[in-house]
């Protein structure tokens, strides 16, 4: 697609005219008025969540291109806070240098994303905190986005309780934005943290899966997708070995278009691996990818990595599947449990009680 040798609109424009799309019907497809489309086709700017809209709706494949160079052409204040909202869940950080330095530099928008883009590169989480605690939010808006980063910086570190607490009050803070843009991305950036906590430290499945979905029919951002996509595959791994499969295939098609996320599509590979010598299946060669699971699939004992921090409680956890052994599986319990994973405590747990050992499952 050359869409950089015609301008975006009549970019679209002639992707309706070839599909014999009137822009009425565009419209009602959408659910703007015939006016505002008209507006924007003639070149006259309009709300963000509305360009959004027909972007996605014309040529959603482009969207990132389309969006960032509308991003660029020069944007009206009313469009400032959503715009960089979006380009910051869309990794588009050049963009957001461009944006902060050029137009609005003293906004409280500007500065606010000016600190997450220094907390991204130079500040520390306590730096990061102080100068959160230091802003004067000149709005609900920014106010809520300010209590959003203090809500991610408590997560990190463990705090759930306080973290869960932060997320409903922010939830009754956001029906009072009335940007649709920024209502979306902000209930996106809560069910991020949600789908994790829900999984992990609550075991609750249900919850978890439904944050995932949510995620997906938003589709904010390839980031949160990826998020929705693990989250899912991770969820099924105790109930259905094929349906944890495809969402995992799901995340590594993905990554296959992302050689800079290479890092990301080892571990799910790796993930894979492990699920299918959970399930007792073979371990395909492509996802032998690391020494893990290269044993995995040699099914030799591995021994070799119980020193290992990150593999050990997964190498106990193969072990004693294999050798019916009680103590390395409550060991490989223990440890999941002690990373707060609750969900994947479930692993050894499911064995444990075929051995005999009576607990719940909650």
């Amino acid at each position: 697609m050359a869409v950089k040798e015609k301008t975006n609109i009549e970019h679209l424009q002639e992707i309706l005219k070839k599909n014999n799309e009137t822009q009425k019907n565009l419209a009602d497809r959408i659910g703007i008025s015939e006016s505002y489309l008209s507006k924007f086709f003639s070149g006259k700017e309009i709300a963000f969540w509305m360009i959004r809209k027909i972007v996605q709706a014309v040529d959603p494949e482009n969207e990132t291109i389309i969006m960032k160079e509308y991003c660029l052409s020069g944007v009206k204040k009313k469009n400032f806070a959503p715009v960089l909202e979006y380009c910051y869940a869309k990794k588009l950080f050049d963009v957001i240098h461009l944006l902060i330095n050029n137009k609005n530099k003293d906004s409280m928008w500007a500065i606010i994303y000016q600190l997450i883009l220094r907390y991204r590169l130079e500040l520390g989480s306590v730096e990061f905190r102080k100068e959160l605690d230091n802003l004067q939010p000149d709005g609900i808006e920014t106010q809520t986005l300010i209590e959003i980063l203090k809500m991610y910086l408590n997560y990190d570190v463990g705090k759930y309780e306080i973290t869960l607490y932060q997320i409903d009050k922010i939830r009754e803070q956001i029906k009072n934005i009335n940007d649709p843009f920024l209502t979306l991305s902000f209930s996106a950036r809560l069910e991020e943290v949600l789908l994790n906590i829900y999984l992990k430290q609550e075991n609750n499945i249900e919850k978890a899966r439904r944050s995932a979905r949510i995620l997906l029919k938003d589709d904010i951002s390839l980031n949160l997708n990826l998020q929705a996509f693990y989250t899912l595959g991770l969820s099924y791994m105790t109930e259905s070995y094929k349906t944890s499969l495809y969402y995992y295939q799901k995340c590594i098609g993905i990554l296959k278009e992302h050689p800079d996320r290479m890092k990301e599509l080892i571990q799910n590979k790796e993930e894979i691996a492990i699920l299918q010598k959970f399930w007792n299946e073979p371990i395909d060669e492509q996802y032998q990818v690391t020494s893990f699971s290269k044993a995995l699939a040699a099914e030799k004992g591995l021994a070799s990595f119980y020193e290992d921090d990150y593999y050990r409680k997964y190498a106990l956890l193969i072990d004693g599947i294999n050798e019916k052994s009680k103590e390395k599986l409550l060991l490989s319990l223990y440890l999941f449990t002690e990373k707060n994973d609750k969900f994947r405590a479930n692993l050894p747990k499911i064995h444990l009680i075929k051995l005999g050992i009576n607990f719940n499952m909650d």
